[in-house]
């Protein structure tokens, strides 16, 4: 039988490969192409090099349970409301932090040019290459990665360390300074997600839809606040949606737990892998002070901040 690993010495490692294989990507301009078919294409391929097949050979290294402790199954339709108003606090949360960036001296590119340069792209090709490389591959691929693999190895620290690790590698990742607030919000709120309905499926949906919005309303959205003449008037509207969605939300996930605690069937799934583990103040040092993170850290800051500037 085929020798398996210790998730804590290789589960770093993984994440640092996708960081420096992201950045190897990013310098040489890899998915750079004559048309734009070409250029869908080689980033598809990019996606499915730097994430798919890493996690398919770290989930090798692993136990023969290991794919099935991270859960992908079926949508629930019980779990629908949830999915549905936690997808509204993902894109109105979003939307707000990007305005806040703006209003406290970003620029609009923190707003809307990233949308309305995808938008463009969109309408040089088909919708279908621009759903598969631009919203289902990356979706599948990043969620496996850090609501998967990274949420599962570190739960043991608790799910405060692991969702908040797994959203700051999510938001380095982009190597973008601007919308690091942005990404590092949609990761705690897919992680959080992840965690109340135990299904890696529903932040797959919930990642694809957001990435949609992105391509195709947000460019619309931002022109129409930026031109109303009334911020103010258009950011009430937006906090109050943010918290409506985000109550809705909140009482959607009391439910499913209640609905667990009346099944007897409290998720369990990560209790062996906390046995042994270090919890509070300990924890947060070793997770966030350990040399990979660092490194991606880094890594980060080097980036976004010299070279992609």
């Amino acid at each position: 039988m085929a020798k398996k690993f210790k998730s804590s010495g290789i589960a770093p490692l993984l994440i640092l490969f996708v960081f420096i294989m992201t950045i190897i990507t990013r310098i040489f301009n890899l998915t750079a192409g004559k048309s734009v078919d070409e250029i869908f294409m080689k980033t598809i391929v990019a996606q499915v090099v730097i994430f798919a097949l890493p996690a398919l050979f770290y989930i090798r290294t692993r136990d023969d349970k290991y794919f099935s402790n991270i859960n992908v199954s079926a949508m629930i339709p019980s779990k629908t409301l949830f999915l549905i108003y936690t997808l509204g606090v993902i894109i109105i949360g979003s939307m707000l932090i990007q305005f806040a960036v703006y209003a406290i001296g970003g620029n609009e590119y923190s707003v809307s040019t990233t949308g309305q340069e995808l938008s463009a792209i969109s309408e040089k090709s088909g919708f279908s290459y621009v759903f598969l490389a631009l919203c289902l591959i990356p979706a599948i691929c990043e969620e496996f990665v850090f609501r998967g693999i990274l949420l599962y190895e570190y739960s043991g620290y608790g799910k405060f360390c692991a969702i908040t690790l797994s959203s700051l590698a999510f938001a380095m990742l982009h190597f973008d300074i601007n919308g690091f607030l942005s990404y590092f919000f949609c990761g705690i709120v897919l992680g959080s997600a992840y965690y109340v309905t135990q299904n890696l499926f529903i932040t797959i949906i919930l990642h694809l839809a957001n990435n949609l919005f992105s391509i195709y309303a947000i460019p619309l959205i931002s022109q129409i606040i930026l031109g109303s003449g009334s911020m103010i008037f258009s950011l009430f509207i937006l906090v109050s949606l943010f918290l409506l969605t985000l109550t809705l939300s909140l009482r959607e996930a009391s439910i499913i737990y209640w609905e667990y605690s009346v099944g007897d069937a409290v998720m369990k799934k990560n209790e062996k892998a906390q046995k042994g583990r270090t919890r509070g103040i300990y924890a947060i040092t070793e997770v966030f002070l350990s040399p990979v993170f660092l490194v991606c850290t880094m890594l980060f800051m080097v980036m976004a901040v010299f070279i992609l500037k």
